[in-house]
């Protein structure tokens, strides 16, 4: 999900508050979500990325503090970020910034050209940092407006089983991707898979059916989605 938490982000900020998708994914009946803002904006300086991760890590601990008296189902809010993969498989985030994060996603959002062995070196460089659990929308496509990048799809599954990367299965409509024959094919892999909204606003969190539409074409159970996990059982895996 992506809140409205205010820094200048590389790519679309959310509307809503932090607050408000919490309340938003405790009346839907989550037990657990994940604040994944886009990196902030290659410009800022080192300290500054630091101090504006550090605030918004401040505010996720606030929440999670705060869940016992306001909230009903939810029990953890995980800190998170979504960071750009640059073309040299560098992530866009200054390494010290990783430690104020429970997590990283690592997503292409530029440099879509190129061979199928430069982009697979490129997102398996990104996939190789600890603090990555999930590689985002994995083929970059948007319907209706470009084409995807173009990796050895059998590299990426190999080294997301050997390493316990997860692959998204991002529900917006403009994406659905992982697509469904994709899905399959990781799930003859062995892969893990995770089903979220990609939200920008609160109202997105009702898109999740989308995903789980996806996954279902490609013959996913619920054992291979990791969200589908309890609290207690996610935090085992995480």
């Amino acid at each position: 999900m992506h809140s409205n938490y205010p820094s200048e982000t590389s790519h679309d900020a959310g509307v809503d508050s932090m607050a408000e998708l919490v309340q938003a994914a405790d009346s839907l009946g989550y037990e657990y979500i994940g604040f994944s803002e886009h990196n902030p904006k290659s410009s800022w300086s080192e300290k500054q990325v630091l101090e504006i991760l550090k605030h918004k890590k401040e505010r996720v601990e606030q929440l999670k503090a705060d869940l016992k008296q306001k909230a009903k189902s939810i029990k953890r809010v995980f800190n998170g970020l979504e960071i750009d993969i640059q073309p040299s498989g560098r992530l866009a985030l200054p390494e010290a910034a990783f430690g104020t994060l429970d997590y990283a996603i690592a997503s292409i959002h530029s440099g879509f050209r190129g061979t199928k062995e430069s982009q697979t070196k490129r997102v398996l460089a990104a996939l190789e940092h600890p603090k990555v659990r999930i590689f985002g929308h994995p083929t970059g496509r948007k319907l209706n407006e470009r084409e995807g990048v173009e990796l050895d799809r059998e590299k990426v599954f190999e080294f997301c089983k050997k390493n316990n990367k997860w692959l998204e299965i991002n529900s917006s409509p403009d994406r659905l991707d992982l697509p469904d024959s994709l899905v399959r094919d990781a799930v003859k892999y062995g892969v893990k898979l995770v089903i979220n909204t990609d939200s920008h606003a609160k109202d997105w969190l009702s898109g999740m059916r989308y995903g789980v539409s996806v996954a279902r074409r490609g013959w996913a159970q619920k054992k291979d989605i990791t969200n589908t996990l309890p609290l207690k059982d996610f935090e085992g895996v995480f």
